[in-house]
């Protein structure tokens, strides 16, 4: 059994097709059904059943745990090389969301310069759900983000920094202005302001409007959340925010949702378990580990 074999395996079960397999690793699909008999005949068991061309793949009992654990296996040795290849690093490789980065890297920023450690910091600006990819993949060492459901996986150190509640933000001219709470059917004929898919705000809006049953009137797609905000400030539409996120924030009206659909974002910090901190990352990952809002 190799690494490519449980690779091809592991592939061919989330895609369900040789052939979108075989083209996904550039190889030829006789190459992926020759892996899979590797592993068949290692085993003793065909792993996956397909009663013909046209019929959908099925995995059999042993085939189900050996995707489970290959998958493990195939993280962790992706990890591993990882960690060694780079054991002289004199960088953290840290991803950041846009709403939990702007609340949150200021101050750990702060916290390596007092260290005398600021030159560590490799930091990169990501998409909530990108920047959890990017620590799966080992391409980030930590990952700072938000996301509607905190994150409880036993693979990863994962650190709680706050939980906010998100809310519809209006300019101080918007008929609204006064208003200090409304139902999500109430954003029905509004105009929204709203970051792009993957970033919390976003998802947070879509499931506001399913409670309220209707599709928001999106008229910009902003870049960044200060531009998102700075838009409202001139009244071009309302947009929902992070409340964390507004405590500098000047020249807005804040409107809270009913209770029953008050959406809430949670901020954490995660590493994986399998990181191993070389002997110039160790102080910065401590600090991380430690790291309170």
């Amino acid at each position: 059994m190799n690494e490519k074999d449980l690779l091809y395996f592991c592939k061919l079960v989330e895609t369900g097709s040789y052939t979108a397999t075989a083209s996904y690793f550039d190889v030829t699909q006789p190459t992926i059904s020759m892996a899979i008999k590797r592993l068949s005949n290692k085993f003793d068991d065909p792993l996956i059943i397909q009663k013909n061309k046209k019929s959908k793949l099925l995995l059999t009992t042993a085939g189900e745990l050996l995707y489970k654990k290959a998958v493990i296996l195939l993280r962790d040795i992706s990890s591993i090389n990882y960690d060694v290849k780079h054991a002289s690093d004199k960088k953290i490789r840290l991803a950041f969301s846009g709403e939990a980065g702007s609340i949150y890297i200021p101050d750990i920023i702060k916290k390596f310069y007092q260290a005398g450690i600021t030159s560590l910091l490799d930091t990169h600006l990501e998409r909530s759900s990108d920047a959890f990819e990017g620590l799966t993949q080992g391409d980030v060492d930590v990952a700072i983000y938000s996301w509607m459901v905190p994150i409880n996986d036993p693979d990863y150190f994962i650190h709680n920094l706050e939980r906010t509640e998100l809310v519809i933000i209006t300019g101080l001219d918007d008929p609204w202005s006064k208003i200090s709470e409304i139902s999500a059917a109430q954003l029905r004929n509004r105009e929204f302001i709203a970051r792009s898919h993957g970033y919390l705000t976003r998802e947070c809006l879509e499931q506001e409007a399913k409670l309220g049953d209707f599709n928001p009137n999106i008229i910009y797609t902003a870049t960044t959340m200060k531009l998102m905000i700075d838009l409202v400030k001139r009244n071009v539409g309302i947009a929902l925010a992070m409340e964390s996120s507004l405590r500098n924030v000047n020249d807005i009206h804040i409107i809270h949702l009913h209770s029953g659909q008050k959406l809430w974002a949670y901020m954490q910090i995660a590493m994986r378990k399998s990181f191993v901190p070389n002997k110039y990352q160790r102080k910065g990952i401590n600090i991380l580990r430690h790291f309170h809002a």
